[in-house]
This record gives C-alpha cells, sequence and structure tokens, in this order.
C-alpha cells in the first residue's frame, strides 16, 4: 500500500533516467503509451500517492492505488507489468497500478501545498482545510488527500496511536492547539516513514500497525474498518479514548 515517502523515494530511484529518451515501451495498460516513444524524459516528480513523470510531450501520471507496485531494471517474476518503458539500458516496470496521461497543465490540477512531503507543504493552509471538516472522524480527516495529500494507512494508524486518538473521534472534539498537534504529527511522521524506508527498517519503528498487543498497555490491538473509508484501522480501545 504505496503512501507519499514510498512515491518520493520511487522518484529518486528513477531520476537516473532523466534525460534519457525512451527506446520503446510497452504493458498491458489500454492508454496510448506508444507516443512516448523518442520521447525524453525531463523530470520526475510526486504528489502524494501520484507519481509523475514529465516527458518533453507528455506527462504521464501512475497511481499505485492499494497494490500497485515497480521494479528498476529487473521485471518482478511471476508479474506481468502494466506498463513497462525502456530507456536502453535503464528499465521502469509499473505493476497493478493506474496509468493516465495528464491532459491539463499539473499546476492546475495539483494543490503543491497540500502535499505532505513537498516543499510546497503549507500548514496554515491545512489548518483553513480543517475548519470545515470539524463533524469529520479523525480517521477520515488524515486520509482526506485534499488535505494531507500522501498520508496513507499506516501513517493514520501511527499517528493516531502516538497521540492516543480514536480513530473514530470526531475532529471538533478537538481544542485548536490540539488540532495542530495533530497536524504537526502527521508532518513530521511521514518524514520519519520517508528516512526509516529509504534505511529498510520502517516496520522495526511501527507501534500499532499489524501489532497484537498494545506496547504501552500490553492490551489486545483491536483491527476494523473505520470511518466513511471503510479503511482497516489498529488501535488499542484502553489507550485510544
Amino acid at each position: 500500500m504505496p503512501e507519499g515517502p514510498s512515491m518520493l523515494i520511487a522518484a529518486e530511484e528513477m531520476s537516473p533516467a532523466s534525460g534519457k529518451k525512451v527506446v520503446s515501451v510497452s504493458g498491458s495498460t489500454k492508454q496510448p503509451v506508444k507516443i512516448l516513444k523518442n520521447q525524453t524524459l525531463k523530470e520526475i516528480g510526486t504528489w502524494g500517492k501520484h507519481l509523475l513523470l514529465f516527458f518533453n510531450k507528455s506527462v504521464v501520471k501512475i497511481h499505485f492505488m492499494l497494490w500497485g507496485s515497480y521494479s528498476i531494471d529487473r521485471k518482478k517474476p511471476g508479474r506481468h507489468p502494466r506498463l513497462v518503458i525502456n530507456f536502453g539500458k535503464t528499465k521502469f516496470y509499473f505493476y497493478a497500478c493506474s496509468v493516465k496521461f495528464l491532459e491539463e497543465d499539473p499546476d492546475d490540477i495539483y494543490d503543491w501545498s497540500a502535499d505532505i512531503l513537498s516543499p510546497c507543504w503549507d500548514e496554515t493552509a491545512a489548518l483553513s482545510k480543517l475548519k470545515g471538516q470539524q463533524n469529520e472522524m479523525i480517521c477520515d480527516i488524515l486520509m482526506d488527500q485534499a488535505i494531507f495529500s500522501g498520508v496513507g494507512n499506516i501513517i493514520k494508524n501511527e499517528v493516531l496511536f502516538l497521540l492516543r486518538l480514536k480513530p473514530e473521534r470526531k475532529l471538533k472534539t478537538l481544542s485548536s492547539a490540539r488540532q495542530l498537534v495533530l497536524m504537526r504529527e502527521t508532518h513530521d511522521y511521514s518524514w520519519k516513514f520517508y528516512y526509516w524506508k529509504k534505511n529498510y527498517e520502517l516496520k522495526k519503528h511501527w507501534l500499532i500497525m499489524r501489532k497484537k498487543i498494545c506496547p504501552n498497555c500490553q492490551g489486545p490491538v483491536t483491527r476494523r474498518e473505520t470511518g466513511k473509508r471503510k479503511r482497516l484501522s489498529h488501535y488499542c480501545e484502553r489507550c485510544q479514548k
């Protein structure tokens, strides 16, 4: 389940192909990807969970959704790529993902200030958006990509445990100061996720995600779908109130 930090790492891993020309394109996608042949990859960017490939004539959006993945240079055994971009010595393989061409200018589509890992991240804008969502559950707020683009289920569960907040608690029950803490903890944890994942140590830092016993009270961890989005939450009934 890719999250924003994973996309940033993917962009970094693929960056050596910038400036290279596409030799061939293949895959099971029905998008007209053949037009990428002979185009040059200018830049690789991200917005939340979207990977953006900027060519000289096209912009391709890769959305990994829940189960998407990628590999570089080597095809994953037994997997059928949705898209393969061959730059000669370098190849990108994309699996179980959505592939789309952007017909509009990305600046007209994306609110860069909402991207939790973007240099343009704007906490004032995020707080302003929260004011209009006071009746929503916190678990839904954190997964709202218009407010916290790049936050996924792992970040949501870990942040709520760190702040001892129950997923289905309404945002309006938190003071303004506490809402600011929620926003800043989410931003900080997203960067920690990024560094941990780059160092191949992400899972060892999980406190509540996929745990059976709460590390705080040693009670059982509850696992169930919560919120309007019906995403799986991992939380402690005793500690998160």
